[in-house]
């Protein structure tokens, strides 16, 4: 059997039709790769692997998990790469359109540069000429509490990629090897940091993270959610990452500076 290239890890929750148009775009773009697309199916509740199953149900190379509960992000895409069988790993939130050979390009570029861990490629939004918000940046800082709202755009470079600190889950490719060596996402963080954290450990090994900028890959979801329940999730893996990567007195501090911040936002919600 020739040897699977490349593994695309799902994690699908109450979002299946955008599930199947990924698995078809998948199928169209992926013509030369050796691959196999694992969906996690998140819900217990719902019935969406059923119906990707009823679709696809001559499609040799995908696998669909039935989660037990819903497992968050992290645990889903530890979940489904445990099914793994690829050389590389690519995750890829359901949202996602691939428009070209950037896959490819991601796999080539790796194969190249074995000091890269965690690699994106550029993320646009839906109308294909603005970047997607924070898909890749710096890790977190007192710096970053404060100017939140900072956009990074990325800058043509010589080499075609530039070094980051860390880069957006929402596409990430990284070898499987590596994903295992480092176990996977931390799966204390229900939602939201996790990529942070990951990216975070592969520097703490000494490798690099880093965008290519001869990619394209659309996120059509990509735009921050203003919804205060998520609002919650994304400050409790912000206080456990924190604690975990700088201490219980960065933290304290890390606290009182984003204070005002989420009174005013609880204020005007009212």
């Amino acid at each position: 059997m020739d040897k699977l290239e490349l593994s695309i890890i799902i994690v699908d929750y109450n979002s299946s039709l955008f599930t199947i148009d990924l698995i078809n775009n998948l199928k169209e773009k992926l013509i030369d790769i050796r691959y196999e697309i694992v969906v996690v199916d998140n819900n217990p509740e719902g019935k969406s692997n059923k119906e990707i199953e009823r679709i696809f149900q001559n499609l040799r190379n995908l696998k669909v998990l039935k989660a037990k509960k819903n497992l968050g992000f992290g645990a889903g895409n530890n979940l489904g790469a445990k099914e793994a069988r690829g050389e590389y790993l690519l995750l890829l939130n359901p949202d996602t359109k691939i428009v070209d050979n950037s896959i490819q390009k991601m796999l080539d570029f790796l194969a190249k540069h074995p000091e890269i861990g965690a690699l994106s490629p550029l993320l646009y939004q839906k109308n294909e000429i603005s970047f997607q918000r924070h898909f890749y940046g710096d890790f977190q800082s007192l710096a970053f509490i404060i100017n939140r709202w900072k956009v990074n755009i990325p800058k043509k470079t010589a080499n075609n990629f530039f070094y980051v600190n860390m880069v957006s889950g929402a596409a990430l490719m990284i070898r499987r090897s590596l994903f295992e060596k480092i176990d996977g996402f931390d799966e204390n963080f229900f939602m939201y940091i996790e990529d942070d954290d990951l990216c975070h450990r592969i520097s703490n090994l000494g490798l690099k993270n880093a965008v290519l900028l001869s990619t394209k890959i659309i996120h059509f979801e990509g735009q921050s959610s203003t919804s205060l329940e998520k609002k919650k999730f994304y400050y409790k893996s912000q206080d456990y990452y924190w604690q975990k990567h700088y201490g219980s007195v960065m933290t304290f501090v890390m606290k009182a500076l984003r204070a005002p911040y989420i009174w005013w936002q609880n204020f005007t919600s009212k």
